[in-house]
């Protein structure tokens, strides 16, 4: 009987694993939060570090020198790697780097063709871990700025554009599009879109080939840099983008429903990039001002009603923000 008992139970867990969508995760499989901290204070030298949810255990994994800044990581749906873009004086570019902080790769140092080209950025890796996704200036010219969002390949081949596919850098352009981040089934993309008429921005989501285009937030909410939880039911962002002094983070439904603050900073405190945990039970975010100077910013973690807020930096004289939590190594 206990055989029997032990195989109905084997059997009912894979009917458990296979009905998870890709990238779903269960209780029990947060991992470190991965962040960008400034090195100066002029903000111009900045590495990425990860810290257990708690607080403790904080590890550099970058190491740039003066004037580079390592930014918005991005971790693997096996927790092995993270994927981040390298900002310094000639753009910005993608590189991968191990949780260890060994194994460091551009990820078109080796390709030949059909290769990710520079000014890259906030790249975000697929649920199954196979492509990523990230933002792309193909012509900084101004009003002919031309901003997009790109899927390629893990290891940097077969780039092909998801927004703005018949724009070119001949003509200007009302809109520029950011910060992808995926749905957990991997079908879709949520990201930002800047509508230079209105000067505001709003979170939207787009099928991969480009179809579907969808706006969940008005555009006086001035909405930024989304994430998409786990079991696919909220998306969350930052409010009021372009705000020196407030904004707030704000959950709404891939349909546009539901649309609610989970923070009330008034305009005392501004809320910076937010990240769902991989149990979709907390969120991580960055708050300024921190615990120290007014002017620095710490990463923080609450629930999803905005509770049981916990500083996981403590740094004093430090920018920490852009985190991005992580799953247990896998």
């Amino acid at each position: 009987m206990r055989r029997l008992t032990s195989v109905w139970a084997v059997v009912a867990l894979l009917v458990v694993a296979i009905s998870l969508p890709a990238g779903a995760t269960v209780d029990g499989d947060n991992g470190r939060i991965a962040f960008r901290k400034y090195l100066n204070n002029a903000q111009t030298r900045g590495a990425i570090f990860t810290v257990r949810p708690g607080g403790s255990g904080l590890d550099q994994l970058t190491h740039p020198p003066r004037g580079v800044i390592t930014t918005e990581p991005d971790w693997s749906p096996n927790g092995r790697w993270i994927v981040y873009h390298r900002e310094d004086a000639s753009g910005g570019r993608i590189f991968k780097i191990r949780r260890d902080g060994t194994h460091r790769t551009y990820l078109s140092q080796t390709c030949t063709r059909g290769c990710l080209t520079e000014n890259g950025a906030f790249p975000a890796w697929s649920p199954h871990g196979k492509r990523i996704a990230f933002q792309r200036d193909s012509c900084s010219t101004g009003a002919t700025n031309l901003l997009t969002i790109y899927v390629m390949r893990a290891d940097g081949t077969h780039v092909r554009r998801v927004t703005q596919k018949s724009a070119t850098c001949a003509t200007p352009h009302p809109v520029e599009s950011h910060a992808p981040q995926w749905a957990p089934d991997g079908n879709r993309l949520t990201f930002e879109r800047l509508n230079h008429n209105r000067e505001k921005h709003a979170v939207f989501t787009v099928r991969l080939d480009g179809t579907g285009l969808r706006r969940l937030t008005p555009w006086r909410m001035d909405a930024s840099q989304p994430d998409w939880s786990p079991n696919g039911r909220w998306i969350a962002f930052r409010t009021h983008e372009q705000s020196e002094t407030r904004g707030n983070i704000a959950l709404v439904h891939p349909d546009g429903t539901g649309l609610h603050l989970i923070t009330h900073g008034g305009n005392e405190r501004k809320w910076l990039s937010c990240s769902f945990s991989p149990n979709g039970k907390r969120i991580t975010a960055a708050r300024v001002p921190g615990s120290g100077d007014t002017d620095k910013a710490d990463v923080y973690t609450m629930k999803l009603d905005g509770s049981e807020r916990t500083s996981i930096t403590l740094s004093t004289d430090t920018w920490e923000s852009a985190p991005d939590w992580g799953p247990r190594r896998r």
